[in-house]
């Protein structure tokens, strides 16, 4: 486990924005697959509130923690909220290898480290041709270009306002130096025409992404029983910018459930995530943008935009309903 993910949710609002867009779709998914009665298997965390949440919201009984650090793990076993956890000292793909699913699960593969992008994809790749029929599996996968390296500055040319360097011709820019590293790490899994402006900020989580999908489809042509249908993707930056990925392991022939998900409210693929970019409001910001059709002409100024580069009015408008509030509450 990273140490950002050991940040508490009330500092990453666009964390906490994506996991309810998860929690939603799985609601919507409910009715249809009897989710209550699926095995839930993910990385909790030391405070495992993804645990309590899906208990809560969906009422599984089933659900097993893996964590690698021993200490973390002592602290989830202390914290565990709900008594059917079962909380286990193992990594996620340990515990894979060794275990045979007979009923369906949702398995959440949270990748927060850098390091090893190519297994981590390969690995959540593989997963849906060992699974049962009707199982969920959701990744999140880091998505800092930064996370490629840092050259050094002599050997990269400068690109600015449209000015170049002499030496323009001789050496990289620094995307096209991340776009080396990348395909060098990627191997075959490199997609064809990806090309430097991938490599950016606000476009390589959907760089990631594509990587993805094109190793989930190339898996799925393994399996004749089966096919993907992609439920919920997002792009978003707390800090650490992040993707994540959701699909629905179908039988070939299920057109149903592929109609109800593309049927919800924020049904996105990998090829259009939703790029999660909230700002930081107070609560008369956000109660202002609730009740006005135009509150930035109600509150007479602009509210600052992040690295992502989304417009923040904008982003509260489709998001105000699952928007987190925290407050302080005495125990």
């Amino acid at each position: 486990m990273s140490a950002g993910s050991s940040l508490p949710y009330k500092l990453r609002p666009n964390k906490a924005v994506d996991r309810e867009l998860f929690l939603s779709l799985l609601t919507r998914l409910t009715p249809s697959f009897g989710l209550e009665k699926y095995h839930y298997v993910g990385l909790g965390g030391p405070f495992l509130e993804d645990f309590r949440l899906v208990h809560a919201r969906l009422g599984i009984e089933r659900m097993t923690c893996i964590e690698t650090e021993e200490e973390v793990h002592k602290r989830q076993l202390f914290n565990r909220p709900i008594a059917s956890i079962e909380c286990i000292h193992s990594s996620l793909e340990d515990y894979l290898d060794q275990t045979d699913f007979d009923s369906p699960v949702i398995v959440w593969f949270d990748f927060t480290e850098p390091k090893g992008i190519t297994s981590q994809i390969e690995r959540f790749a593989r997963t849906i041709g060992t699974v049962p029929i009707g199982s969920i599996l959701r990744v999140t996968l880091n998505a800092n270009p930064s996370s490629l390296g840092s050259p050094d500055p002599r050997e990269l040319s400068v690109e600015a306002d449209g000015e170049v360097s002499e030496d323009r011709a001789q050496r990289p820019t620094i995307q096209e130096w991340r776009l080396a590293r990348f395909k060098s790490r990627l191997g075959g899994l490199f997609p064809s025409g990806l090309s430097a402006d991938g490599m950016s900020f606000k476009s390589y989580g959907a760089s990631v992404l594509r990587v993805l999908k094109l190793a989930v489809d190339r898996e799925a042509l393994s399996f004749k029983d089966r096919q993907i249908a992609w439920a919920l993707a997002t792009h978003y930056s707390d800090g650490q910018p992040m993707v994540t990925a959701t699909l629905v392991v179908c039988q070939t022939d299920d057109e149903t459930t592929k109609d109800l998900i593309s049927g919800w409210e924020f049904y996105s693929t990998t090829d259009a995530p939703h790029r999660l970019d909230l700002p930081a409001i107070s609560t008369l910001e956000r109660l202002t943008m609730e009740s006005t059709d135009e509150p930035e002409k109600k509150m007479g100024f602009n509210l600052p935009r992040s690295g992502m580069g989304e417009d923040p009015f904008s982003a509260f408008r489709k998001y105000y309903r699952i928007y987190p509030h925290f407050s302080r509450v005495e125990l």
